[in-house]
């Protein structure tokens, strides 16, 4: 049979089965010759130890003759074409398989040279930037693409996944860092398995996600999507947020995913915090001794079948094409794919200067061990670049096709060769819903509590005299999710809560707790960075014309003049995207709608704010209050959209920091008020590609800005205007505004820090502290305490450099970028209905001019003081405070045998030796073993609360200059007032005890090792417990 295997694997099965047998054996795949809705859940519930035989065909599905995935892949390889081979080395944009007027595909367009029904075609290998919630879009795409090639290879679905599925239709948790601060890995892996569950149901194979670079530098943009400055806490969430991912390597389950790490390597020390420059560290030795340490966990033990290359370059070679970090690959016995970031092979040309040209960019790729490219060049561009470097010998075919067998056997271990369609019975909303309550459990856990001066929090408005509360500054009604969620990291809103609307609640529902009535007032006060931004107008105050809350009621036309209505919907949020199909329910991406109903203005001093709609191209809309036309904007077939960038330059913020956007008008937003509200919508011939941007740009926004349009937003820190008794401008209307809210208040919740348009790739900032709109605001808050309590509560992906404000905060939170339900976590902290336990996973410095200020220094880095400022940080990695008071006691370490069956588990009878804090000789461990800390946490307080234990390995002799504490260890305990339990945390030796000596072995080195039991990273506070080891 392996002498017909260049035939059709359909002509194979014939030749193979008697007629009357074909019905029952033919493959899964020819079945989806019918429409896919007719099909129904096979193969999928097969474990991913035991995959569904191969076929001595070529394809998906099985057949009668069973081979072993290695020699079928081999085959099929062998096979294949140099234009197969290249397709499966290509990751095509979404827009490039659906037709502008319908949700057909459009495969032609992918192989030139063959119409769509020809079976010559070379199958799409994978797909990007194509998010539909729709699973007949998914499956339609991949039964024809499967129907018209000739090998028939399944494509692979790739999607952002950070932390939510790039759809922005879905659950969107936490950011990485606030993940982090959770301490807690039980946690991060269920919402990485919520979001693999997700991703899976539209048709997701393969999310770009986690970020694993360990973020040393808070300047950079990025750092929101690492999970901290240290390497362990960032290899242990890899890991468990990777797993979670892969559901522990069942990569064939129907609700997994493979893990495709990013960025490798040493992506996070960039020189002056500036994305994708080169690395600023310590050289060779900490990337691949520390910088590394998490990908090779995540690999080995989270189930991760993806790597992308990063950006930047250390030592003077670019990471894409690094022949040591391809050989950590191969050292770590990586089974995957290798896939290029956006631009960064042309960038080996245009930017590195270490390629002469395109074509030599494309072979020190394929040679190096880079498989994918991203949308650098055309398939046409790559297939005859590539041609003719196979021809001239400059690439050997057998490269291609050894990268194209790795990728193959990640499809088929995916599942795709056995069944590559989304069930049926897969309800993708119905799954977003089941997990908001774990969106505001990850949001609660999430939150660190830096400061509590008098016990401020959680807030008792009966017993503390509080009637009024004052919520000041820009993020008490704004949504706020971080990068990679939507424009300005405010999608989806539907679901979402802002903090105004959870504490309005509260406020409004006192009898179901003691908490005490009171009164909330509002006021932005300044803007989330130094320009009029378009932030969605929050579901709560929308409403239909009959008054249901939570959006505006949609009509959907056919046509672009609202005719031909065909859908109604009773509520929806005016923030859409509809991406590259038509809206559910229409035959075209030429349509039209109308939103309508009421806006509740939610203002306590009248405000002159801006109110508008913003739509992509070849788009109009109007926008209609009270029945008259306030703005309109776009005209027909017209490159042009209105909607402005996540992050704009600071030139931009120069020339139109005091601007209204495009498509707004001024309006007075009036106390009290409730508005009648219409939008028109009309979208014309929508086909534009754009690769990496949505780019049939179907979509609209209706925004709005509560910042009075008189406040002055220079980005200057000083003034030229008159100042009051305080230092604050006096023309700065909306401070003014908000300054008198808050002295009408008995206690201020002040909201501030950063948004997505000043914090998220390529936002690299030179200062660590607020905007200077914000620091003006909270300048004048701050004149009121101590007499006047403020809380400081901060979202944002960095840590703030604002130590005179921590100083004059009677509570400060951190929440950083907190997902879809931070408003309500926030909410709920405050009031004490979440008891905060979260911890730093970054230090926070007093100035940036201490960078790197981390916490796991080198003795000879702080030996000499600052003149001008303190030498530590405001808060030392793994602090955070809680509501309750907990004891410790008990501190034991133990060595267990790699022999023993329960090597992974707390110490018991089996282990080898163990011995308490008190013991006057030092227990011993080697190579092989692992070591299990154990402690007795009990909750003392009142309310109930968590402690995060933390082990730390101090300074030891070595061969090499060792930090003066590393964290080995940490647990998250969750424990009822008076309630205590037994913390166990295990350290494998073998994976994160070892050092790159001074001749660069590898080494676990013999000798004295002193583990402290310590409430965080910082210097000592008088409380560490310390125990003694020696490596024999």
């Amino acid at each position: 049979m392996i002498c017909l295997l260049s035939i059709s694997w359909l002509a194979l099965l014939a030749v193979c089965l008697p007629r009357a047998a074909l019905a029952n054996q033919r493959p899964l795949l020819l079945q989806q010759q019918q429409p896919p809705q007719q099909q129904q859940q096979q193969q999928h519930d097969v474990p991913a130890e035991q995959p569904p035989a191969a076929s001595a065909s070529h394809g998906s599905g099985s057949s009668d003759i069973p081979l072993e995935r290695d020699a079928f892949i081999s085959s099929l390889v062998a096979d294949m074409t140099l234009e197969e081979l290249l397709q499966q080395l290509h990751l095509t944009f979404g827009d490039d398989l659906v037709r502008a007027e319908s949700a057909e595909p459009r495969l032609e367009a992918l192989s030139p040279a063959f119409p769509l029904t020809s079976s010559s075609r070379a199958a799409v290998g994978h797909v990007h930037d194509w998010y539909s919630l729709n699973i007949s879009h998914y499956n339609t795409v991949q039964q024809r693409n499967l129907a018209t090639s000739r090998l028939q290879v399944p494509l692979l679905h790739f999607g952002e996944c950070l932390h939510g599925v790039g759809s922005f239709k879905q659950s969107m948790f936490p950011q990485s860092l606030g993940l982090a601060a959770s301490f807690d890995t039980n946690l991060v892996h269920r919402v990485a398995r919520a979001i693999a569950t997700e991703a899976r149901s539209i048709g997701i194979h393969a999310c770009l996600s986690p970020v694993l670079d360990v973020g040393l530098d808070p300047r950079w943009g990025r750092m929101q999507e690492a999970w901290g400055e240290d390497k362990l806490l960032t290899a242990l969430m890899g890991v468990a947020f990777s797993s979670g991912l892969s559901k522990n390597g069942s990569w064939a389950a129907p609700d997994a995913v493979v893990p495709v790490l990013k960025h490798f390597a040493a992506h996070g020390s960039p020189q002056a915090g500036r994305n994708a420059a080169p690395f600023m560290g310590r050289g060779n030795r900490q990337v691949f001794q520390d910088l590394v340490l998490p990908f090779k966990a995540a690999v080995q033990l989270g189930g991760a079948r993806g790597i992308m290359m990063a950006y930047n370059e250390f030592d003077h070679v670019p990471a894409h094409v690094n022949p040591k970090l391809y050989g950590l690959l191969k050292e770590w016995g990586f089974d995957g794919l290798v896939i290029a970031d956006d631009t960064g092979m042309n960038e080996l040309w245009s930017v590195h200067r270490v390629a002469s040209s395109p074509a030599d960019a494309i072979r020190q790729w394929y040679r190096a061990g880079g498989m994918i490219q991203f949308y650098d060049w055309p398939f046409e561009v790559l297939l005859e670049t590539t041609s003719e470097l196979v021809a001239n010998g400059s690439l050997a075919l057998s490269i291609v096709r050894d990268h194209v067998e790795a990728v193959l056997r990640v499809k088929w271990d995916l599942g795709l060769f056995a069944d590559p369609f989304i069930p049926v019975e897969t309800d993708p909303i119905q799954i977003v819903r089941d997990n908001e309550p774990l969106t505001l459990e990850a949001a609660q856990k999430s939150i660190v509590l830096l400061e509590n001066r008098n016990a401020t929090l959680p807030l008792r408005p009966a017993d503390q005299n509080i009637s009024r509360i004052a919520l000041i500054g820009p993020f008490i009604d704004v949504l706020n999710y971080g990068d990679y969620s939507g424009p300005w990291g405010e999608y989806p809103a539907d679901q979402a809560t802002t903090l105004r609307e959870a504490m309005l609640a509260y406020s409004q529902n006192t009898s179901a707790s003691s908490q005490g009535s009171f009164e909330v007032a509002s006021s932005w006060g300044a803007d989330t960075w130094e320009y009029i931004a378009q932030h969605v107008i929050p579901p709560y105050l929308l409403s239909s014309p009959n008054a249901t809350p939570g959006g505006l009621q949609a009509t959907y036309f056919a046509q672009t003049n609202f005719t031909e209505p065909v859908v109604t919907r009773k509520m929806e949020v005016p923030a859409l995207d509809w991406g590259i199909y038509p809206p559910p329910g229409l035959p075209s991406t030429n349509f039209s709608a109308i939103w309508e109903g009421k806006l509740t203005s939610p203002v306590d001093l009248d405000t002159n704010g801006c109110i508008g709609v913003a739509v992509g191209a070849n788009s109009t809309a109007k926008l209609f209050i009270n029945d008259e036309l306030v703005t309109a904007w776009g005209e027909r077939l017209t490159p042009d959209s209105n909607i402005l960038g996540n992050i704009e330059s600071f030139e931009f913020t120069q020339v139109n920091g005091t601007l209204p956007p495009a498509g707004s008008a001024s309006f007075t937003f009036r106390k009290g008020e409730i508005y009648d509200i219409r939008i028109e919508y009309q979208a014309y011939d929508l086909y534009r590609k754009i690769e990496n941007v949505v780019s049939l740009n179907s979509q609209l926004v209706l925004f709005w800005n509560l910042v009075d349009s008189s406040t002055s937003t220079s980005t200057s820190t000083s003034t030229s205007t008159s100042t009051n008794d305080d230092g604050n401008d006096s023309s700065d209307i909306a401070l003014s505004q908000a300054l008198q809210l808050a002295q009408s208040a008995d206690l201020v919740v002040l909201a501030l820090g950063a948004a997505w348009n000043s914090d998220g790739e390529s936002a690299d900032r030179a200062i660590l502290g607020l905007s200077p709109s914000q620091d003006r605001l909270a300048r004048a808050i701050f004149s009121l305490a101590p007499a006047k309590p403020v809380v400081l509560v901060l979202q944002g992906g960095r840590p703030f450099a604002i130590p005179e404000y921590y100083a004059q905060s009677s509570a400060v939170l951190s929440a950083w970028f907190p997902g879809q339900s931070g408003g309500q976590a926030i909410a709920d902290v405050l009031m004490g209905a979440a008891s905060p336990g979260g911890k730093l996973p970054v230090s926070v410095p007093r100035h940036v001019g201490q960078i790197p200020v981390n916490y796991n220094y080198e003795s000879l880095g702080r030996k000499i003081e600052y003149l001008d400022i303190e030498a530590q940080p405001c808060y030392p990695f793994g602090y955070g405070l809680s509501f309750t008071d907990f004891i410790v006691d008990g501190f034991t370490a133990g060595s267990l045998s790699s022999l023993d069956d329960n090597r992974q588990h707390s110490t018991d009878n089996s282990q080898r030796n163990s011995s308490s804090v008190t013991s006057p000789e030092a227990i011993t461990f080697t190579s092989g073993d692992t070591v299990t800390f154990s402690l007795t946490v009990r909750n003392t307080g009142a309310v109930s609360g968590s402690y995060v234990a933390q082990v730390y390995l101090l300074s030891r002799v070595s061969s090499i200059v060792q930090p003066v504490k590393q964290l080995v260890a940490f647990q998250r305990v969750y424990l009822d007032a008076g309630h205590e339990a037994v913390v166990s945390m295990q350290v494998d030796v073998d994976r994160y005890l070892p050092i790159i000596n001074r001749w660069d072995e590898w080494e676990l080195e013999k000798g004295v090792y002193t583990f402290a039991l310590l409430e965080h990273g910082g210097d000592a506070t008088g409380t560490e417990v310390n125990v003694t080891m020696e490596c024999v």
